[in-house]
């Protein structure tokens, strides 16, 4: 390409000088000095006017005919024979639909889409739905669409001559026709119209108004798209957005933000943007419209405020340029002036707002003239360093390259709160005041968003073009509630998990199921707080014996302070002269840097159970604190405080998930756990780094390699069936994971067992999902909304027809609403080798029974204790474990 920065470069703001090029500038000026040699800077009053509209340019010529095959619409299908169609359908291996429904750029509709087979064990007389519990009627965050008529869409590729590179720009070619071409949708390659031109083949001419340059446009139809296709539904999610921009909402990302009803919080410098995440689909109960409400975290500081902040400190900090690298890099920022989000790869501190860049015409000019011409905005600071984001583009014919979009700090607003702001917990408590919506507050909302979609002419005229009729009222959903699960400890003593799966009042009388044996171990802590100390012992000795679990007192060795190189030196001579099965650390604060020394030096270097405890919990001396404490020892010595009864024997069950480097893309580490007998309270675990940054692995099949000879070990035979649970896979990704993980776990088996059978499920866990559910209930004359109750499952109406899926809510929640956890089945062949029958009901109480496994918690939590694991795990690797990826550590968890 003669020039790589043609197709973006104004619709993403300035183009970069090109690499490793000196930096123009007008006159006589010379490059400045670089910004690690300024004087401390003063912070500028921004002067923001937004986008400014582009003046009309189009004028449109008539349309010419060219003569081309005709391509006929088939039947139409109605929505019954739509899902019996999808139920059916064979495995394909194509992409996934995006979470949003949304088309980003110029990414043309595809028609052509497959998803996989579903599972032979979902498609018997009751298909996925399982039995057993009681039935309970729950209200979904869907609202039906009532009509949407028998008509076809016909797909038309558009080609402009010469060929152009703004989309807005071919939005407004295309636009002079409209009242030839009728109601249509043009994402920058496909337009997708209700009406079929009289040709197959058209062309349209345009003159542009800046230069009077005449446009050819041809119109090509490519394919006729039924009702229920994908492509339709993708069309039918264009529309939505097309509503959702005439409801005067903000676009920021891919989101729409109402930024006339922000809330401002002054006191921390945020504003919060009241939005909604919508998406159109096909579920099992027709054509559904599925809307949640989001909230925008804005934040009033500015890139250049915090690289300010790091100035201002160079006296005490040397490398103050490196810690705002740190706190940039990785980063997601928004341009206010175009309302864009872009996400910080780089800085560069050769550049500077001085420096120029080419435009199209050839001619050069300095970003500050850039922004004051094109947006009206003064940039008060001359010297500040430019930042970098990476955009990938792709191209038909030439594949995808990278694109640097250079970034002004002053005009770039920080998104996002930082773990400072996280661990703030007055600011999180006034947050919580907008962000934490209970069941009724949000059926409200919901009902007013749909509401203002019907009353707002614009967006009513929209659908109405479409002959798109939307329902008022949200779906109801049959739904089960599970029995509660009965927990065993000691003497196979059982007691019930309770009404509200918390069964911390039963554990603290009760013996736990496997009592450690521990000879001796050590406490540290600063010498100023011995005495408080002493008293935490004896409680929590006393809770330990109450437990059935027999601890010595520790050997306490004082430091003469708490700095960080104090901890470490005497951590290191404590591991060396006596060797303790488990060493109890003492902080006085929240330091994170302190807290991931401990544990990078005792699970890494040392690998040496342990435990961190803040000096605050030690001298508030609860015994609900000490109750947490005692059950993590004993755990990270090798015992388990309750179990859960599965009855099916010599069964392995694996979590998997993947911890992502923010500020470096290409380093992620995937964190593996399986269990390894049949009470399934020991644990295998490993850690494997992956270079390419991706949340598929390619060392799946070493993983459960490592895992099976563990289990051969200690069983002296392998499992008979395996389940796993795959965490953080997007939509986008099931096809390739069946392709690759699947794939891998298959050959990887046929290694180890040959030509014996052995049954295995592959199940995706998703947390990050916007369905919800509530249950209503009526006092008097109003009609109020709770969360369901723990245990719930829902497996039909708001499923996938072409999937084995289904939802479980099995944590009670009386703050704010709770978010149910989404479990895809892509692969099951465990009745191949189980001795009973493994229906979807049983993997659904699996599943329930797997969330009560987590010992951090007396507590069900939102994924099988597995995943949660894999997910501490994987985290740990990212955050300490990246000298030594795979540590070893097999057994039990004591990285934890």
């Amino acid at each position: 390409m003669d020039n790589p920065w043609r197709a973006r470069g104004r619709a993403r703001g300035p183009r970069p000088p090109p690499p490793r090029q000196p930096q123009q500038f007008r006159g006589p000026q010379t490059l400045p000095p670089r910004f690690g040699n300024m004087p401390p800077l003063v912070a500028p009053q921004q002067q923001f006017r937004g986008p400014q509209p582009l003046p009309p340019q189009i004028k449109n010529l008539p349309p010419q005919v060219v003569s081309q095959q005709e391509i006929r619409p088939s039947e139409v299908e109605a929505v019954g024979q739509i899902t019996n169609r999808n139920n059916n359908l064979a495995t394909g291996h194509a992409s996934m639909p995006i979470g949003r429904g949304a088309v980003r750029g110029r990414q043309p509709i595809e028609n052509g889409y497959f998803r996989l087979e579903r599972p032979v064990s979902s498609k018997s007389d009751n298909g996925k739905q399982g039995k057993g519990g009681q039935s309970i009627e729950l209200i979904s965050n869907y609202f039906p669409i009532t009509t949407y008529t028998d008509w076809s869409l016909y797909q038309y590729r558009v080609d402009f001559k010469p060929e152009q590179d703004r989309i807005n720009i071919k939005r407004g070619l295309l636009s002079a026709h409209k009242e030839f071409l009728g109601a249509y949708i043009f994402d920058g390659t496909m337009m997708f119209s209700r009406k079929k031109l009289e040709s197959d083949t058209i062309e349209l001419t345009s003159k542009r108004n800046t230069d009077d340059q005449i446009i050819i446009i041809t119109l090509k139809l490519t394919s006729v798209i039924e009702k229920g296709d994908y492509a339709s539904i993708q069309v039918f999610n264009i529309l939505l957005r097309k509503c959702l921009a005439n409801l005067e909402l903000t676009q920021v990302g891919r989101n729409y933000y109402d930024s006339v009803a922000k809330i401002g919080i002054p006191n921390h410098r945020l504003q919060l943007w009241p939005g909604y995440e919508t998406t159109i689909g096909m579920f099992d109960c027709g054509l559904l419209l599925r809307a949640e409400i989001s909230t925008k975290v804005m934040r009033e500081d500015t890139v250049l405020d915090f690289l300010i902040e790091c100035s201002n400190n160079r006296n005490s900090n040397p490398n103050w340029m490196m810690a705002f690298k740190m706190g940039v890099i990785g980063s997601i920022v928004l341009t206010r002036y175009n309302n864009q989000t872009y996400r910080i790869d780089d800085v560069d501190e050769e550049s500077c707002t001085n420096s120029t860049f080419l435009k199209k015409d050839g001619s050069s000019i300095s970003y500050i003239d850039y922004y004051k011409n094109r947006y009206g905005i003064n940039i008060s600071n001359q010297k500040q360093p430019m930042l970098i984001s990476k955009k990938k583009k792709s191209f038909r014919i030439e594949g995808e390259e990278t694109e640097l979009v250079y970034l002004v700090p002053e005009l770039c607003s920080m998104t996002g709160l930082t773990i400072r702001m996280s661990e703030n917990k007055t600011l999180m408590r006034d947050l919580a005041q907008y962000t934490r919506v209970d069941p009724t507050g949000r059926i409200v909302k919901y009902n007013n968003f749909i509401k203002r979609v019907h009353t707002t002419p614009e967006s009513a005229d929209t659908l109405a073009q479409w002959n798109l009729t939307l329902s008022n009222k949200l779906i109801t959903v049959n739904a089960r509630v599970l029995s509660e699960e009965n927990l065993s400890g000691a003497d196979s003593h059982k007691y019930p998990s309770g009404k509200n799966a918390n069964w911390t009042s039963n554990l603290r009388n009760t013996a736990m199921f496997r009592r450690a044996i521990i000879l001796f171990w050590v406490l540290v802590t600063p010498r100023q707080h011995s005495s408080d100390v002493g008293k935490f012992i004896d409680t929590l000795l006393m809770v330990a014996n109450g437990l059935g679990f027999t601890l010595p007192r520790p050997r306490i060795v004082e430091l003469p302070n708490s700095n960080m190189r104090t901890y470490s030196v005497e951590l290191d001579n404590i591991v060396n002269t006596l060797n303790p099965p488990f060493i109890l650390c003492v902080t006085a604060s929240a330091r994170n840097d302190l807290y991931s020394m401990i544990k990078r030096k005792l699970c890494v270097s040392r690998a040496v159970p342990s435990q961190v405890v803040l000096l605050r919990n030690i001298q508030n001396n609860d015994k609900s604190v000490c109750t947490k404490i005692a059950i993590q020892i004993n755990c990270k010595v090798g015992g388990a405080p309750w179990k859960v009864s599965i009855p099916e024997l010599g069964m392995m069950i694996v979590g998997f998930d993947v911890f992502h480097d923010k500020q470096n893309k290409n380093k992620s580490y995937g964190a593996f756990i399986a269990t390894m007998e049949d009470s399934h309270t020991k644990y295998f675990s490993c850690v494997e780094k992956h270079e390419s940054g991706q949340e598929i692995s390619t060392y799946f099949s070493t993983s459960i390699s490592k895992a099976l000879i563990k289990y051969r070990e200690k069983n002296h035979k392998l499992p008979n069936t395996i389940v796993i649970y795959r965490d953080g896979v997007g939509d986008g990704q099931l096809t390739y994971v069946h392709k690759t993980e699947v794939e891998m776990v298959k050959k990887t088996c046929r290694e180890f067992y040959g030509e014996k059978k052995v049954g295995l499920a592959f199940i995706i866990v998703k947390k990050r999902i916007s369905t919800r559910f509530f249950c209503k209930t009526t006092v008097g004359k109003n009609e109020n909304y709770q969360n369901p109750p723990a245990g719930t499952v829902i497996d039909n109406s708001v499923t996938d027809p072409t999937m084995y899926d289904f939802y479980l809510v099995p944590q009670h929640v009386t703050r704010g609403t709770v978010t149910p956890t989404h479990y895809n089945v892509i692969l099951d062949t465990l009745n191949e080798t189980a001795s009973q029958p493994i229906t979807p009901a049983i993997i659904q109480k699996l599943t329930y029974k797997l969330t009560h496994m987590y010992y951090n918690w007396s507590g069900t939590v939102r994924v099988p204790s597995v995943c949660q694991l894999a997910h501490k795990l994987a985290f740990l690797a990212g955050q300490s474990l990246q000298s030594n990826p795979n540590p070893g550590l097999e057994d039990y968890l004591h990285f934890l």
